[in-house]
């Protein structure tokens, strides 16, 4: 039986834009461990810088899903870039975890190195004081109010409502700590080490609002839903000085 590396000699010796191909990179699972009978073989083809184009696509060798990503290397930082403003990572965290195949000139190299420099620099960064505005305060509030009368009221899509306003509560809050949000490593990331291995992700700063997180994730009966979102709400509000809307204003300058 052929191993993902043999799939993967298939693959790239059928692929389209051979000729442009200078650099390979392999990451997911089945680098930094644990991949099940779902998991893909994520492959970033670096091409020559001189192309103009870029492609994505899907290529089942075997039974083995191989999904690639080519770009020049412009692009690939243009990414590491995007993502960094984001706050997401997680361009950077592939290459960073990747594993080299092919590097012709050395773009693989220069970009692994990049990534694991922006993340410890994001990392560095992310030890500023957090930030909330009262805005932002006031639209978690808003949620919060909209989910209490949701769970009030008996709505027929009051699930649906909770997780997704779980999503937006939990990317808020991660943006003003200045951390990574990804739906995919939220809950790993706080009960399992490996899982946070895997993603360069350090702990939450806040352990009592990873338990809550957790809470609010596992919950399954309606009024322990309520419960842990009317909690782990309160508890990040105490985290950025509390709020209350009795009194809150909002005063700008007209934009016409």
């Amino acid at each position: 039986m052929k191993n993902w590396k043999d799939k993967l000699d298939i693959f790239l010796a059928g692929f389209e834009h051979a000729t442009d191909i200078v650099g390979v990179l392999v990451c997911g699972s089945y680098i930094t461990g644990q991949p099940t009978p779902h998991s893909d073989l994520d492959v970033h083809i670096v091409l020559d810088n001189k192309v103009n184009y870029r492609e994505r696509g899907n290529k089942i060798i075997d039974g083995l899903l191989i999904e690639y990503f080519a770009n020049p290397y412009k692009q690939i930082v243009s990414y590491f870039n995007d993502d960094l403003h984001d706050k997401s990572l997680m361009c950077q965290t592939q290459f960073a975890t990747g594993k080299i195949i092919i590097d012709k000139v050395g773009d693989v190299q220069l970009l692994k190195e990049e990534a694991t420099s922006m993340i410890a620099n994001f990392y560095d960064a992310s030890q500023t004081v957090p930030f909330m505005s009262e805005l932002e305060k006031y639209f978690l509030w808003d949620m919060l109010d909209d989910m209490q009368d949701a769970y009030e009221t008996q709505r027929p899509d009051y699930d649906f409502l909770y997780y997704t306003r779980l999503n937006m509560l939990l990317e808020k809050y991660f943006k003003c700590i200045n951390l990574p949000y990804n739906t995919k490593s939220i809950y790993g990331s706080i009960v399992d080490a490996n899982v946070r291995k895997k993603y360069l992700l350090g702990k939450l700063p806040d352990e009592g609002i990873g338990k809550l997180i957790v809470s609010a994730i596992t919950a399954t009966a309606r009024c322990e839903k309520i419960d842990a979102y009317v909690k782990l709400t309160t508890a990040i509000f105490d985290c950025f000085g509390g709020f209350c809307v009795d009194g809150f204003k909002l005063k700008s300058d007209v934009e016409v």
